[in-house]
């Protein structure tokens, strides 16, 4: 005997919904967790992107002297933009609230360091200790003055001249220069 065949356009739709022409439950919608986005283990790596972890992370970034961010010179990446996003997700589906940090964080902190490299710097984004960005920053040449007071381009100097560094709160960002 021959089975009868699904008629094209017909009922078929009704019957993948199975609730009777009723559409299905939306699916829970889920948070954008630290694992999804960075190279991180263990417990960070399960806590959804918080809202003051984005602020600390951007208090970081902001406070470390002469960082040029990537994404906001153009291209590239910086974590404390791609969490500032994720953190609103979060927030408009429930997985956080307002003003919230994750576990992690408020426990470990976030820190910039900048490392000096012969043209330059190596930048080092961390939250809870665990990196989430690194990325180089070159270093313009020195500008030299001759005797009549005039810049003139010289190839002395180097990269990394001075300390800078910061620290905020509990949830906290701290930054950090190292020659």
């Amino acid at each position: 005997m021959a089975q009868p065949q699904p008629r094209r356009g017909g009922d078929e739709g009704l019957q993948a919904q199975g609730q009777g022409g009723k559409a299905p439950a939306p699916a829970q919608l889920e948070p954008i967790k630290y694992g999804d986005a960075f190279p991180v283990k263990g417990e960070l790596a399960g806590q959804p992107i918080a809202p003051r972890d984005a602020a600390a992370m951007r208090s970081a970034e902001d406070s470390v002297p002469g960082v040029q961010v990537p994404q906001e010179s153009g291209g590239g990446f910086s974590a404390a933009a791609f969490m500032e996003s994720a953190a609103a997700y979060n927030q408009a589906v429930g997985a956080v609230g307002p003003g919230q940090a994750s576990d992690a964080v408020a426990k470990n902190g976030v820190n910039v360091t900048q490392d000096a490299v012969p043209g330059g710097r190596i930048v080092t984004e961390f939250v809870a200790g665990q990196v989430v960005g690194q990325y180089a920053v070159a270093e313009a040449p020195p500008q030299q003055h001759d005797g009549a007071g005039h810049k003139a381009a010289g190839n002395e100097g180097g990269a990394g001249h001075g300390d800078g560094g910061a620290h905020v709160g509990r949830a906290g960002a701290t930054a950090a220069r190292r020659d």
